[in-house]
């Protein structure tokens, strides 16, 4: 079987409601040279029998259930599983417009020198959910416009190798950026093609927004 060119990685834990608009999202995807790699993170409200409802509907798909540890290490999981030489993120409560794969795409066959891109999204909430605490300084919020939203990065597998993986901190994505920006070529670009839902009451952000500052996980 030929190896696909990407792999999308999708968290899942307790995302019943959510799962299927986001791999109905994938499905569409104009792109189809990528695996889809569903790793469960110890589901416990049904979302992984969902996600083997679907597995059939994808040329190559990997299906994973683990107890729960995590979003770092469930990223983690995913990664170690791909096959393909790029690795993107779906979460499990967004979605993908349906030319989201192919745009990043023909951005590094056009810029093979990039090493990992990721980009804008179109946020879907109430504005007063777009601001999220400042991981180097937690008593201010930024904007999301102004942060790296970690389920649009498209990279080489080899950052993700030589980094050590992501990290079990806070801001896991934001983390991996910033020492994969000290060491690799690193770009943003603005096509806001993947819908980030920030409506959700269990949406990391959210739970992160509302926990006392000094309960960190």
């Amino acid at each position: 079987m030929q190896i696909p060119l990407v792999s999308v990685i999708t968290a899942v834990y307790n995302r019943r409601s959510t799962l299927p608009r986001a791999i109905e999202s994938l499905l569409r995807q104009q792109f189809q040279d990528f695996e889809w790699i569903a790793v469960d993170d110890g589901s416990t409200d049904g979302s992984f029998e969902i996600v083997k409802k679907y597995a059939s509907l994808f040329h190559h798909v990997q299906l994973i259930q683990k107890s729960h540890t995590g979003i770092a290490d469930t990223w983690n999981t995913g990664i170690r599983a791909a096959q393909g030489t790029w690795i993107t993120f779906l979460d499990s409560d967004d979605a993908y417009q349906p030319d989201h794969l192919q745009i990043r795409v023909d951005y590094i066959l056009a810029h093979p020198e990039t090493d990992l891109l990721h980009s804008t999204a179109t946020l879907i909430g109430r504005e007063e959910d777009f601001w999220v605490p400042d991981r180097h300084n937690p008593s201010r919020n930024i904007h999301l416009k102004d942060c790296a939203i970690g389920a649009t990065f498209f990279m080489k597998r080899k950052v993700w190798e030589i980094l050590g993986g992501y990290r079990p901190v806070l801001f896991p994505d934001a983390d991996f950026l910033e020492r994969a920006s000290a060491r690799f070529t690193v770009v943003k670009i603005d096509a806001p093609t993947y819908v980030y839902y920030r409506n959700s009451s269990d949406s990391f952000l959210t739970r992160v927004k509302s926990k006392d500052q000094n309960d960190k996980q």
